[in-house]
């Protein structure tokens, strides 16, 4: 599993190999192959893990939420942050920086 760390507006997080997804309803679920565990991300938490496909870096992925939900931009940049580690320790992103 990865270390936590810290994430900067010039990370770009990138989803792991091993992870495959699902759509179900308004959720997403992610299986991790490597462990055989899944999770589930919805609303914003799904258009971020859309987004970390390694050319986005935070600051890109906090604008684009932002003006997608309307939300404020240090509120998204907290929830991102968060999810981000969360993912991280879990071994599901890592940064491609």
């Amino acid at each position: 599993m990865s270390e936590q760390r810290g994430w900067t507006d010039t990370s770009r997080p990138l989803r792991g190999a091993s992870v495959v997804t699902q759509r179900a309803r308004d959720a997403l679920v992610l299986l991790d192959l490597a462990s055989g565990r899944y999770y589930t991300v919805e609303g914003a938490g799904d258009r971020i893990w859309e987004l970390c496909d390694g050319r986005h870096t935070l600051a890109d992925i906090v604008a684009i939420v932002t003006e997608q939900y309307g939300t404020a931009p240090a509120t998204v940049r907290t929830d991102s942050v968060e999810l981000l580690e969360q993912l991280g320790l879990l071994g599901l992103v890592d940064d491609a920086s």
